[in-house]
């Protein structure tokens, strides 16, 4: 076999006919010692190198030369068929075995059993049990667990509870595999006390439990709010010297999260630590970005510290949540640290970042500073936004620092080709209620150079300055 496997690697899959390993076997049949079995082996070989084609293709030619393959090797065959869901090449070989009188065994029943669960037609899978049966195969516990999980997974789970009984009376004993398919049914239909009964039960009749059985009842539990019971079988598995999972840990803090119980999350997830279960990336990614979206953001970023102690390093995508819900609680500074803790740790900053740094500090009247954040983010490859080019106008506008708002309007003209109206009126309106209308006229002269055409909006503002700083009586002007 380790031969064959050698040989199939060494050749690939698309072969020149001299170079067939099926026709160069066939060809050394008269010149020594040989067995049938080598056909077998080699279509064995072709499937367990993921060459299901050729493996195929081999038990085609073997049957036309007029050799029988065993039914191992066809089984095999029909497995690998299925896995790649070419169901009508499987029925094809299987159609085929029963032409040339290769007698099928339960496994082979079993493999087709699981393809007609997989088309979804309960009749088709009916028939067939009872042409297994006509044929004198008996059903085992992997044909009955196939078909319970498929009820359960089709919600019929009064076909599936039948089966359950049916298998007691023809002596199949049910295992862990038959109790969790019918737990995960019932917590799909909201049924999680009766799904707790079956748990019971296993338990009663000395199964052992595993972590995919606690992990049924408890994503049920945590479906229906029930985090209480949720945490009862965390702690159950930890005594019975059950390891929690990844997928347990997320669910049940997940199920905290969305009960709005951030504070109960964080606490499990410390309690998971002092039994020295490791928490995943994915969980620590979920609670960081859950309390910037609950408005948490020094619980968030003391999360960060502590589970920086357990290797944790978020992404470029967690750091901007952290940020961005610093800067709408206007905590920029402690903003700024964060960024700088991102280039510490080789997380380069994207526009994201540098767009609500600046944002936030032109609110907060840090209009300068913000521009010195814009120099730093072109420096490092990014061009600014039309928002950022906004920040920044609007900002030294609000501090009546118009010859900055200016001068930054025709920089990112010039520079980045941004030429934002908004910005533009901001600076317009600025100059209008200060009633210097000489300075507004040459600056309306100097934008229209640069490429800055006035809309409506500007030539309302315009108006409401003029009107402003008019000298006759405005009554009169009214009047006429």
């Amino acid at each position: 076999m380790n031969l064959l496997r050698e040989l199939i690697v060494l050749l690939g899959g698309d072969v020149s006919p001299k170079d067939d390993i099926f026709r160069s076997l066939v060809s050394c049949t008269e010149d020594c010692n040989w067995d049938p079995v080598v056909f077998d082996m080699l279509i064995k070989a072709y499937v367990k190198a993921g060459m299901i084609r050729d493996g195929l293709s081999t038990f085609r030619k073997i049957v036309e030369v007029g050799f029988v393959p065993s039914v191992v090797s066809c089984n095999c065959l029909l497995n690998g068929l299925v896995k790649l869901n070419r169901i009508d090449q499987c029925w094809d070989a299987y159609e085929e075995m029963g032409r040339i009188g290769i007698h099928p065994n339960v496994y082979t029943f079993n493999i087709l059993i699981n393809v007609l669960c997989k088309d979804g037609d309960v009749e088709k899978v009916n028939a067939f049990m009872e042409k297994m049966e006509e044929e004198g195969f008996d059903p085992d516990i992997v044909t009955y667990n196939t078909l319970i999980s498929n009820y359960c997974r089709k919600g019929r789970m009064e076909d599936a509870f039948y089966l359950y009984k049916i298998m007691y009376r023809r002596g199949v004993v049910p295992d862990m595999v038959s109790y969790t398919a019918l737990m995960n049914g019932l917590c799909k239909q909201g049924k999680v006390r009766e799904a707790h009964q079956i748990f019971h039960r296993m338990v009663d009749r000395g199964l052992d439990q595993d972590a995919v059985t606690y992990n049924t009842l408890i994503s049920g539990y945590c479906r229906e709010g029930k985090m209480q019971e949720c945490r009862l079988l965390l702690h159950e598995m930890i005594r019975k010297g059950i390891c929690p999972d990844d997928f347990t840990c997320r669910v049940v803090v997940e199920g905290y999260g969305k009960e709005g119980k951030l504070l109960s999350a964080l606490n499990l997830v410390v309690e998971l630590q002092k039994f020295q279960i490791s928490i995943s990336r994915g969980i620590y990614d979920y609670l960081m970005v859950a309390l910037c979206r609950e408005n948490h953001p020094f619980a968030a970023k003391s999360l960060l510290e502590r589970s920086s102690q357990d290797g944790y390093l978020p992404g470029l995508d967690i750091y901007n949540k952290l940020i961005e819900s610093l800067c709408e609680s206007l905590y920029v500074t402690e903003a700024l640290l964060l960024k700088s803790e991102m280039v510490c740790k080789n997380i380069k900053p994207d526009l994201t970042t540098y767009r609500t740094l600046i944002c936030c500090l032109c609110r907060t009247n840090r209009t300068a500073e913000g521009e010195s954040v814009m120099e730093e983010m072109a420096e490092s490859g990014l061009a600014p936004d039309l928002e950022i080019c906004r920040a920044l106008t609007k900002g030294y506008c609000n501090e009546r620092d118009v010859d900055k708002a200016e001068a930054l309007l025709g920089f990112f003209a010039k520079e980045f080709q941004v030429f934002d109206s908004e910005s533009y009126n901001a600076l317009v309106q600025v100059l209008c209620e200060d009633g210097d209308m000489a300075k507004l006229l040459e600056l309306q002269e100097r934008m229209m150079k640069l490429g800055f055409a006035p809309n409506s909006l500007t030539f309302m503002y315009v108006i409401h300055g003029l009107w402003k700083t008019a000298t006759p009586d405005k009554k009169k002007l009214c009047l006429l």
